[in-house]
């Protein structure tokens, strides 16, 4: 992507990712997407569950030896959701990698990682083409948070929106940062952007993710993103957690 010019596993004895921040009860459930293979490894969807068969983490999973083996050119992969998921609206991930990084130079020319959790399915997305007429009509303000301004609107995705206020937009170097997506008028995904030497000396990392007023659809949304080491599975894992449920 160019963004400027983008089954049923028990979890009570996993480590890593399955620790929540300090205070919070651990999920009780993980379930898995269909593992993807992605150069020498796999990547898979998840969720973990609460005691009351809530979401309370929602991400992706990548393997160790997936880090180790990534193609030396651009590449994506299509993960789809596992059962459980549905309350917290995400349709598909789009998991792209480009070792290159794009464009501006000294911003996002480095390698990294745009992980795109889609409100639409797999087969809408491939349908949004070059200078698809719908870029052109943007959410109500209130459905995008606060000071997200527009940037690119690309086919087989749709117009991103982001925080000028981001680290790496203001002379810090690149290391994560959170883009909300749009089409035809409503917010149609979620995206963590990160460098992989970010992912690969991570432990475990957790950031904000700034909120808008209003939610189209009623269900559990993100007030936190994720990463983690997760030693006991061998797996990096990128999580959209804190999940709100708002109507």
């Amino acid at each position: 992507m160019n963004l400027f010019a983008l089954a049923i596993v028990a979890a009570t004895t996993l480590m890593g990712s399955n620790d929540t921040p300090a205070g919070e009860k651990k999920p009780a459930i993980i379930q898995y997407g269909e593992s993807v293979k992605a150069g020498n490894g796999t990547l898979r969807s998840f969720v973990r569950l609460d005691a009351k068969g809530n979401p309370a983490q929602l991400g992706v999973a990548i393997s160790e030896a997936t880090l180790k083996s990534l193609p030396a050119e651009d590449a994506y992969w299509v993960l789809t959701m596992p059962k459980g998921s549905d309350k917290a609206q995400i349709q598909h991930v789009s998991f792209n990698w480009m070792p290159h990084g794009h464009e501006p130079d000294g911003v996002y020319n480095v390698p990294h990682f745009d992980c795109h959790f889609y409100y639409t399915s797999n087969e809408d997305r491939l349908g949004i083409v070059e200078n698809d007429p719908r870029f052109g009509k943007d959410p109500e303000g209130a459905y995008l948070p606060k000071g997200y301004v527009k940037g690119p609107a690309l086919p087989q995705m749709g117009a991103h929106w982001i925080d000028p206020t981001s680290p790496e937009l203001n002379g810090k170097p690149f290391t994560t940062t959170f883009i909300y997506g749009a089409l035809d008028g409503k917010v149609t995904f979620l995206e963590p952007m990160f460098t992989l030497d970010f992912l690969k000396n991570v432990k475990d990392e957790q950031l904000l993710v700034k909120q808008a007023e209003k939610v189209e659809k009623a269900g559990f949304y993100p007030a936190a993103y994720r990463f983690v080491y997760n030693a006991a599975e061998k797996q990096y894992e990128v999580i959209l957690e804190d999940l709100q449920n708002r109507k």
